[in-house]
């Protein structure tokens, strides 16, 4: 009787490893949208100083620091815009179960 017990529970661990995924066929495309979104916000935070080390090593002094924040400023708001609209998009799918939590 001990042995019918381990072989059915060793029966059960391996039916749940190896089961097939239920899950949605697209999720992974969901999560890769919303993480790759998440770089993009946060590479946006760098991307003025990174301008301006860039800059200033190419352009003369003053010239090179006022090129790179300008240059910096406009990758960060399409970096944030960006990784804001990727975000959404990943997220979209979801948005349902939140309004059923909500409730």
């Amino acid at each position: 009787m001990r042995k019918l017990k381990k072989s059915f529970y060793l029966l059960f661990v391996f039916g749940v490893l190896f089961m097939p995924s239920l899950g949605y066929a697209e999720m992974g495309e969901d999560i890769s949208y919303a993480a790759r979104g998440a770089g993009k916000i946060v590479g946006g935070v760098f991307a003025i100083p990174k301008a301006m080390l860039q800059d200033s090593g190419r352009v003369l002094f003053p010239f090179g620091l006022v090129t790179g924040a300008i240059r910096g400023t406009v990758e960060t708001v399409t970096g944030v815009v960006g990784g804001v609209v990727d975000v959404a998009r990943g997220g979209a799918p979801y948005a349902k179960y939140a309004a059923i939590a909500a409730l």
